[in-house]
């Protein structure tokens, strides 16, 4: 590749540069024209292609690196999360309430500010990190919010807890009610309705609250503001408010008003209906994954087996170590996960999961296989995902190796609910969860994701896969699957790019490269590793352009 050298548009010296390239060098120098990395090296040889019109930013020892590429997130479901009661969903975050009164005040105020009849939306809390350490009840949101259907869903998105104008739209109005529904996705406990909604009923329940294109617009942009504040230059969006959402997106980043690089999959947060009608239409056109440019394209086709890590709900093959009679959710059955990962597959498009629990994962290997065994080059080559593939053993880890499927990682929540997951899933499954090292061991390209608005979020989620230590409760979890510092950022930025087919032109810092880059407050390498977590970022660049300076 010919360039231009007769000056370089901005050079930077004296740092802690992390390549991510094949030895993992450290270098001190980076230059930067137009929209590409032209050099990289050392301070003097950088010092010979700098001229009156470059820009020099001096690193002074701090990192760095790559643009982090956080491969599962939510950029307008994150954005619509607010502080402010005309937010689309009102926070209801740790931040905001750490008790239930605190959690019930925010929610009456925003019904407060609503007419009679219109919804009241809210996400963000976390029944273990309460007071209480319980959910809202029934009685108290219908307490406050007698006239508006209301819905509280947790962190983690897979449940909530809905007052009785809400449960109303599912036509339940009794714990008899209940039983029109799969077996445990309408709570009842002593014969009564609790207003929990857990899995695909809960899903479509949201699906009937109405955001706004403008609201959503507004979201993504909000969102946009806290990836450029936490290094994140590319993202995954693994699933937002189905169709406007889509057009929304692609706008905003064909319009250049979104920069962080998109790579949107064919998913509705509404659940299983709605995904199923997204996938089908483009599959039915002949279209193929990754239609679209370097700054939006149309990701895998997403479907979602079971639960979350968080509550628990997923789907593991052994009972949870906390509570065994707690339900294991499955949305999808073995056999139907076989079939649209073949109909996927044959149609030559990259597919994916959320695929949390043993048994969840194991689904989504034996689909693959299934497909491996009719043509092995053709499912290496399309890098088949599985969504946060949390819970795995020795031998998924293998199999999923020799298919090079590519599993999405969410370290960042072992930082949050370690001691949690601790105590759900027991010490032998805590072993291989989260199960960085032993799938890099065993050649696997493992991607980094925050899921955000469900879990930490840049640096933090470094943090999660080095420390394996949960911050909110102090606890040391099991390190088994603990990484270094390079690996953790190998997974967030190339790693990431390989698993949205976009490893050949970013994901790290060699010449030909997008000049997709960060600045740390620091030199990653040389703090305490415990440290890593105070770690701010102090400029984020997307295209040879500084998009965010702290």
């Amino acid at each position: 590749m010919n360039f231009d050298f007769s000056y370089l548009d901005i050079a930077f010296k004296n740092g802690s540069v992390i390549t991510v390239n094949a030895q993992d060098e450290i270098a001190q120098a980076v230059g930067v024209k137009g929209n590409k990395i032209v050099f990289v090296g050392t301070n003097e040889e950088i010092d010979q292609l700098i001229d009156e019109k470059t820009q020099v930013i001096d690193l002074k020892g701090r990192t760095l690196m790559p643009g982090l590429n956080d491969s599962h997130y939510h950029p307008i479901l994150n954005g619509m999360i607010g502080t402010d009661l005309d937010s689309a969903m009102v926070d209801t975050g740790f931040a905001q309430a750490k008790d239930i009164p605190s959690v019930l005040a925010i929610l009456k105020a925003v019904t407060d500010t609503k007419a009679p009849g219109k919804w009241v939306s809210s996400m963000g809390f976390e029944a273990t990190l309460l007071k209480e350490q319980r959910y809202p009840t029934l009685e108290e949101l219908d307490a406050i919010a007698p006239n508006n259907p209301l819905q509280a869903i947790t962190c983690n998105g897979h449940n909530a807890i809905y007052n009785s104008k809400a449960l109303e739209y599912l036509k339940v109005y009794t714990a008899e009610d209940a039983k029109k529904y799969p077996e445990g996705e309408v709570v009842v406990a002593d014969g009564k309705l609790t207003g929990e909604v857990r899995g695909h009923t809960h899903f479509w329940l949201w699906g009937q609250v109405d955001y706004s294109p403008a609201q959503q617009r507004k979201a993504a942009l909000k969102s946009q503001k806290k990836c450029f504040e936490n290094g994140i230059t590319s993202v995954g969006d693994m699933g937002e408010c189905d169709a406007p959402s889509y057009h929304t997106m692609q706008k905003l980043c064909r319009n250049g008003e979104f920069r962080v690089r998109t790579y949107m999959a064919l998913h509705s947060i509404f659940g299983k209906p709605f995904s199923l009608e997204d996938n089908e239409h483009f599959l039915k056109l002949g279209f193929m994954t990754g239609l679209g440019d370097e700054h939006f394209r149309v990701g895998p086709c997403k479907f979602m087996i079971d639960g979350g890590t968080g509550g628990p709900s997923c789907a593991t093959r052994e009972p949870y170590s906390h509570d065994p009679e707690l339900p294991r959710e499955r949305g999808w059955e073995r056999e139907e996960s076989w079939d649209y990962i073949k109909r996927v597959n044959d149609a030559e498009c990259q597919c994916t999961a959320h695929a949390v629990g043993d048994l969840a994962i194991e689904f989504m290997v034996e689909g693959y296989e299934r497909c491996f065994a009719e043509n092995p080059e053709r499912v290496r080559a399309l890098r088949h995902r599985i969504e946060h593939c949390v819970i795995v053993d020795p031998d998924l880890i293998e199999r999923m190796a020799k298919m090079n499927i590519c599993p999405i990682l969410h370290t960042g929540l072992v930082q949050m609910l370690g001691k949690n997951f601790s105590e759900f899933y027991g010490p032998e499954r805590n072993k291989y969860l989260e199960a960085v090292r032993s799938m890099l061991d065993a050649g696997i390209h493992v991607a980094l994701h925050s899921d955000a608005p469900s879990g930490p979020v840049g640096v933090q989620v470094i943090d999660g896969a080095v420390n394996r230590y949960d911050r909110s409760k102090n606890f040391q979890c099991d390190r088994t699957q603990a990484v270094s510092v390079l690996e953790a950022i190998r997974c967030y930025t190339l790693n990431s790019a390989y698993a949205a087919h976009e490893d050949h032109i970013k994901g790290s810092i060699e010449v030909g490269k997008l000049a997709d880059l960060i600045i740390l407050s620091d030199d990653i390498l040389a703090i305490d590793p415990m440290d890593i977590h105070t770690l701010k970022v102090d400029l984020t660049m997307i295209d040879g352009v500084v998009e965010y300076e702290r």
